[in-house]
């Protein structure tokens, strides 16, 4: 990947300003809540969960819609517009100081992120070429390496200017991400031998498209509803580090960093094992299911701050392999030109989950309390991990070609498993399309040993 990056100015053009852009969200997102509970109008919990609500509620009402934006517009304008209303918003922010402009501006910023979170997704690949399964890894740990790094970057500036200094450089730092990123060639162009409009312009085509691939659909349920653990571990952190186990504010960071430390180190790990197969890919994302189960389960019998992080950071690790594992699955079986569509339904689904997660964690740690709602978010991914065993394990046992074999065998070998895990070969009402290898599938995969 560093020899890619090296190579490809597009790609490392897109990724330095991303990286820059998550470290300043990072730092000023902690600002933003700081600014939130000290404004004397919005001095209540109620205020920061409507910040919170704020940054994930467009992604619902609007996902479906930005997603289709990025089939049918070109993505360089739509990542640029949405950067420059983050910048407007943020900078915004750094000189907000009552209640109506605090929210208002942090639903913008919200609206900004749900609109460039589609495009930049189906983007990568297009830019990343071969080396795309390497570069949605390194995607999401630049976006990890802010969540962790950057409230470290903003406590270090709030000693020197309170919380202005880093909402500002927040927007300064999308500012520059569009201004690199409006000056990239070949993000707008189609994947070699797609066709752009081969699937339509509608959203229910598209999605249809989508879903017909095998093993897509089980990964976009699955995942939303493992998020439904997330909004539990979010709620129940630190009144686990400062409640249950009687810690201090310092130990809720420690816990935090722990989980942050973990998602960097699974996405990285990832990252440098470079391409592999779908069957690994699939492995890997069952594995990152059961894990996250575990690493829930165990935060809920720890008796100390010591073993509840490392149960936080085997739960930051899953949760990096399961976010990874699903980009690259998603790269590798559906069409590009969809693949915006696909992206924004997931975020309004996975963001209508979490709300979900989130109220549902309110009630519970109310009547039962915290141990027994993060073991309830275990069992969650409990159900998750036998839902997508049964699923996707045939796509796990399906013989695939071996890489020495010629490539009209490996294609036909790669569709009849397709077939086998498909029989029908259509869902939602799409049909696979026959393997475009201008020779005799039939004699292909006889060869092959496999049958449709």
């Amino acid at each position: 990947m560093l020899e890619t990056l090296r190579t490809n100015h597009p790609l490392r053009r897109l990724m330095a300003a991303w990286l820059q852009s998550c470290l300043g969200t990072g730092a000023g997102y902690v600002a933003l809540l700081l600014l939130t509970v000290r404004v004397r109008s919005l001095h209540s919990g109620w205020a920061v969960v409507a910040v919170l609500l704020a940054d994930f509620l467009p992604a619902i009402a609007f996902g479906a819609l930005f997603g289709m934006l990025a089939d049918r517009h070109p993505r360089r304008r739509l990542i640029v517009i949405a950067n420059l209303l983050q910048a407007a918003a943020w900078l915004g922010l750094a000189f907000a100081h009552t209640a109506v402009p605090i929210l208002a501006l942090a639903l913008l910023a919200g609206v900004g992120n749900a609109l460039q979170r589609p495009p930049m997704r189906a983007a990568l690949p297009v830019l990343a070429g071969e080396a795309k399964q390497s570069a949605a890894a390194w995607f999401d740990t630049c976006r990890w390496v802010g969540v962790t790094v950057g409230p470290v970057v903003a406590a270090a500036l709030f000693a020197v200017s309170g919380t202005a200094l880093p909402l500002a450089l927040n927007g300064v730092s999308f500012a520059l991400a569009a201004i690199a990123i409006a000056t990239l060639s070949g993000i707008d162009a189609t994947p070699e031998g797609e066709d752009s409009d081969e699937h339509g312009e509608g959203l229910r085509a598209g999605l249809a498209v989508a879903f017909s691939a095998p093993a897509i659909a089980s990964v976009i349920i699955c995942s939303a509803a493992a998020v439904i653990s997330m909004g539990f571990l979010n709620v129940c952190e630190p009144l686990l580090a400062t409640h249950v186990l009687h810690g201090s504010g310092s130990d809720y960071a420690l816990l935090v960093a722990a989980y942050g430390t973990g998602l960097v180190t699974g996405s990285v790990l990832v990252a440098h094992r470079g391409d592999v197969g779908p069957r690994v890919i699939v492995g890997r994302y069952l594995a990152s299911l059961v894990l996250s189960g575990l690493g829930m389960a165990g935060s809920a019998i720890v008796g100390s701050v010591a073993p509840a992080a490392i149960s936080f950071a085997a739960t930051g690790y899953a949760n990096a392999l399961l976010v990874v594992s699903e980009t690259q699955l998603i790269q590798l079986r559906v069409p590009n030109s969809v693949q915006g569509r696909l992206f924004g339904a997931k975020d309004t689904l996975e963001g209508a989950f979490f709300l979900i997660g989130l109220i549902g964690a309110g009630a519970l740690v109310a009547l039962v309390g915290v141990r027994v709602t993060l073991a309830s978010g275990a069992g969650v991914y409990a159900v998750c991990s036998i839902a997508g065993l049964a699923t996707l394990g045939p796509l796990m046992r399906a013989r695939m070609a071996g890489p020495t074999q010629r490539p009209e065998i490996a294609i036909a070998a790669a569709y009849g498993a397709i077939r086998r895990f498909d029989p029908a070969g259509a869902a939602n009402g799409v049909a696979l399309p026959e393997p475009r290898t201008g020779l005799d599938t039939s004699r292909a995969e006889a060869e092959a040993g496999v049958t449709g």
